[in-house]
């Protein structure tokens, strides 16, 4: 368990990306654009993993927080909800 909450981004995965044929969360969706789905940083680790790439829990924590951090830079009304776990648009 953590302490904290944890961050989730949203992604929109192109249908030719090789991440369209990884481990996806059970939430995600097929759009005109791509696949849309939600990821902790767990959920993105095992989806690397299930391609045989490996990137470390930390790496992917800290690019997850570098992203909602300048997504709310960039759109402030967005800012008001930090303290959630819901899904950012990103």
């Amino acid at each position: 368990m953590c302490d904290r909450s944890r961050p989730i981004v949203t992604l929109l995965i192109a249908p030719d990306s090789p991440l369209a044929n990884g481990r996806l969360p059970k939430g995600a969706s097929l759009e005109a654009a791509g696949i849309r789905a939600a990821f902790d940083p767990v959920s993105y680790c095992a989806l690397r993993a299930s391609l045989g790439e490996f990137i470390s829990l930390l790496e992917v924590q800290a690019m997850f927080e570098e992203a909602i951090r300048k997504k709310l830079e960039g759109d402030p009304v967005q800012s008001a909800d930090t303290h959630s776990n819901e899904e950012p648009p990103v």
